[in-house]
């Protein structure tokens, strides 16, 4: 059938058949009631009608042909008809009963998937659906109010202030998801208010102090200590993945880096001829490179010895590597008598390297923390593997003389006196060395 303009009847429409491309077809009876045909053969019945005051007509699909007889999409027709010369466009109202309808979950399982998200973050979200919000899921996004957020607050803020403020954080990204979201065809978000934005304006945000807790001097060496005898006893009853757990924290202890940044490190990330290893999609995005010190070779030698896996702390079972390193930590602390967690060892490493000289921009890089942008000399400052070993080892000398493990008086300690000599300027090296000869 050449001819796209025609009085249409069930018999012609169902004689129609694809010509190779998308093409419309228009009914002479009911002036803006089409079929669209598409390339596979695909019949589809829409108004095809201009909005008063507009310039382009807009698409209304009504349905597939014939499952919607021709009698009832001309009825549908004439209705959508009387919307558009009213000035309502159908399809607005078609996603405002979606937008309407969605439910938090449903508003939460786009948000993840539309998310470039680690696994952890993921995890974490999750945790926080499952734990403060379960009640919720089903719950229609328009229908969480202000009242609904701060009574919700409240409540999780009494068993977990941190949790509240990460929960809420959480909801106001998936209200702004919506916002950016569900919008109407002139781009109006159907979600234009964030209800979480109350309590900003009630303050009602939790103040969270941040943790200060880290090992002291004092403790550094009865935890180490502790550390190898529940390495000892685990490599004498042949407790491999207790054995792998020890040298983790004890590399977490000697490098302050994040925990999963390191669990899941793998043989091929490391390169013992030439001592550095690599770390992937960091949680700053980036692929880092660090050097190995005295420490960490010792470590990467022990661990080849257990090698069941293709990751470095490996595991015969699951995904090849160690999961959750609390039981063997909660061992060492009670051992040392020390209450300490994970993190705190990343602490300690940081405010040993503060402490003893080491600068902000090479801190920054042990502990791979993200510049600030307006930072124009940091941009600039590119600090190579091989450029990090002389304070890496510094660092981790430090820690062994503060736990006794060596003499302070040794080589190795003459090296830390001249890395610290060689970040001063010429005429604070003279002062140094006049008031000792003096």
């Amino acid at each position: 059938m050449s001819d796209t303009k025609f009085r249409f009847t069930e018999l012609s429409l169902e004689k129609i058949e694809s010509n190779g491309k998308r093409t419309r077809y228009y009914d002479n009876l009911l002036s803006g009631l089409i079929l669209d045909v598409s390339v596979a053969g695909k019949k589809s019945f829409r108004v095809y009608k201009k909005i008063p005051g507009r310039d382009t007509p807009i698409n209304v699909t009504l349905g597939y042909f014939p499952s919607i007889a021709l009698d009832d999409a001309r009825r549908m027709a004439r209705k959508v008809m009387a919307d558009i010369a009213e000035g309502i466009n159908p399809n607005d109202l078609k996603r405002q009963f979606r937008a309407a309808s969605i439910t938090l979950k449903e508003a939460f399982d786009s948000y993840i998937e539309s998310r470039d998200l680690k696994p952890i973050t993921k995890r974490g979200y999750k945790q926080k659906m499952d734990c403060y919000l379960p009640d919720w899921h089903n719950k229609r996004l328009a229908d969480i109010n202000q009242t609904m957020i701060l009574k919700r607050q409240r409540e999780i803020t009494s068993r977990s202030p941190a949790q509240a403020n990460y929960t809420m954080r959480l909801m106001r990204a998936l209200f702004n998801f919506a916002k950016a979201e569900y919008k109407s065809s002139e781009g109006r978000s159907l979600f234009p208010e964030n209800p979480v934005d109350v309590l900003s304006e009630k303050r009602s945000w939790n103040k969270v102090k941040r943790k200060t807790t880290r090992l002291r001097q004092s403790q550094l060496e009865p935890f180490l200590e502790a550390l190898n005898k529940v390495r000892d006893e685990a490599t004498l009853y042949r407790q491999n993945d207790r054995v792998a757990f020890c040298d983790y924290i004890e590399f977490v202890m000697f490098t302050g880096l994040r925990k999963m940044e390191l669990l899941q490190l793998p043989w091929s990330q490391v390169f013992m001829e030439d001592k550095f290893y690599l770390l992937k999609d960091t949680k700053n995005g980036e692929d880092v490179e660090f050097p190995m010190t005295t420490k960490l070779i010792e470590i990467f030698e022990r661990r080849k010895i257990y090698k069941v896996s293709p990751y470095v702390f490996g595991k015969a079972t699951g995904k090849g590597w160690l999961v959750e390193p609390k039981k063997t930590l909660a061992k060492i602390c009670e051992l040392a008598k020390i209450e300490i967690t994970l993190h705190d060892l990343r602490r300690t490493f940081a405010s040993i390297a503060e402490s003893n000289g080491i600068s902000g921009y090479r801190l920054k890089r042990l502990l791979n923390h993200l510049t600030d942008q307006s930072d124009v000399t940091a941009g600039y400052t590119i600090l190579t593997a091989e450029e990090l070993r002389e304070p890496m080892q510094y660092i981790v000398d430090k820690i062994e003389v503060y736990a006794r493990f060596k003499d302070g008086n040794n080589r190795d300690d003459i090296e830390g006196i001249k890395y610290t000599l060689s970040k001063l300027s010429k005429e604070q090296r003279l002062e140094v060395l006049g008031s000792v000869i003096g």
